[in-house]
């Protein structure tokens, strides 16, 4: 009998009910909702009913374990004091003042550890006060095994289709520069207006040559895994650094850089060599996105234990059915690109425990965020495998 209406039943009752009766019934809801309790305290989904002002209710044993909440919070917290995940808080938040359902997604967490979380919620209006109840599932182990398989599959063709050209490219390139070289000197006997025709074919042969060395170099430098090296450093530092280094290049492509960082952001541990790198080529990738001049915003901010940094360019934008595709393995839509450079930030940013957003709109500009976990401890992290390329 549902308790609702167990309950209407005594109330309706009372003048009817002795005391013993009374305590009978009592004890009876008791027995009831300690055995509800306990089921869903056995549920492996972790369970959180909200008021629509985002006050706990209602919250279960898994969803304490999932988020580390302290044994000695119950209820009347609210969200945002509940889980230190803010994107994660935010977008519940909205979806609960939208009251807009939300059904089998897929959300990343980076705290209190990162985690792939399949979420649904739903409401109840017959409640009072009206309810939300959240139900969450921790799907990290299973997304994550598809995902280093498909990353792995990757890397693996990578270092086979890099070691083959570095092979079977690399040593004849050198000799063919060579020779272009020394027939360079060789025209130089040749009448005039011969010698320039030849000069032209020669300086084609050396662009050519030069790309395709770039081409090697790059496929090389993506297929080289060192163990991350981590130190405490200042984030507004070294992108502050990384822009006064590209200066030159963004100068000459008419690109003012307006930076807005917040200076209370703490000294935390990345490896300072390869975030550089993820900076260099989202900045390169907005250089290139604004052929004609433009703007990059570049903003540092904290949001609880989380760093984000984001560039804003007003480029060309990028259409929606290639948005999923940027940090995919060799995907480029420029014809000197070597669809590397994405997909080795979206790298570097998963070996940190962050993650990395992009937002954009055609003719409007782009927005990539990279989110980083603010850690002062070094982690005891395993060293990538070691492959040899024959």
């Amino acid at each position: 009998m549902p308790a609702t209406e167990f309950l209407e039943r005594i109330i309706s009752r009372l003048d009817r009910i002795d005391r013993k009766s009374l305590e009978h019934y009592v004890q009876d809801l008791a027995r009831q909702t300690q055995f509800l309790t306990s089921l869903i305290n056995q549920s492996r989904e972790g369970i959180l009913v909200l008021s629509f002002d985002k006050e706990t209710l209602f919250l279960n044993h898994r969803i304490i374990q999932l988020f580390n909440i302290p044994e000695h919070v119950k209820q009347k917290e609210k969200l945002g004091q509940l889980i230190s995940d803010q994107p994660f808080v935010e977008f519940v938040s909205n979806a609960i003042e939208k009251h807009e359902e939300i059904f089998q997604s897929e959300f990343e967490v980076l705290l209190p550890r990162p985690m792939i979380l399949r979420i649904n919620l739903s409401f109840d209006e017959t409640q009072i006060p009206h309810i939300a109840i959240l139900s969450i599932a921790n799907v990290t182990q299973v997304e994550t095994n598809i995902r280093e398989r498909f990353q792995t599959e990757n890397w693996e063709s990578m270092l086979g289709l890099a070691a083959g050209i570095a092979h079977e490219i690399g040593n004849p390139l050198n000799s063919l520069t060579i020779h272009l070289k020394l027939l360079s000197k060789s025209i130089q006997k040749l009448p005039p207006q011969e010698r320039k025709k030849v000069e032209t074919s020669i300086r084609v042969m050396e662009d050519e040559t030069a790309r395709l060395d770039r081409i090697v170099r790059n496929f090389l430098k993506a297929t080289r895994r060192k163990p991350l090296r981590y130190e405490l450093g200042q984030i507004n530092d070294l992108l502050s650094k990384t822009i006064a280094f590209l200066k030159p290049e963004l100068k000459t492509s008419k690109i003012k850089v307006v930076e807005e960082f917040d200076k209370q952001i703490p000294i935390f541990l990345f490896d300072s060599e390869r975030i550089q790198q993820v900076f260099i080529n989202i900045i390169k990738n907005a250089i290139h996105a604004m052929p004609k001049g433009g703007m990059l915003r570049a903003q540092i901010e904290a949001k609880g234990k989380l760093c984000l940094i984001h560039f804003q360019d007003t480029g060309i934008g990028i259409p929606d059915d290639k948005l999923s595709k940027i940090f995919d393995a060799y995907y480029t839509t420029r014809e000197e690109g070597s669809g590397l450079g994405l997909m080795i930030v979206y790298q570097i940013i998963r070996e940190h425990g962050g993650r990395i957003e992009v937002a954009s709109a055609p003719n409007t500009g782009t927005t990539f965020t990279v989110i980083l976990p603010i850690r002062t401890k070094k982690l005891s992290l395993p060293e990538p495998e070691r492959r040899q390329v024959k």
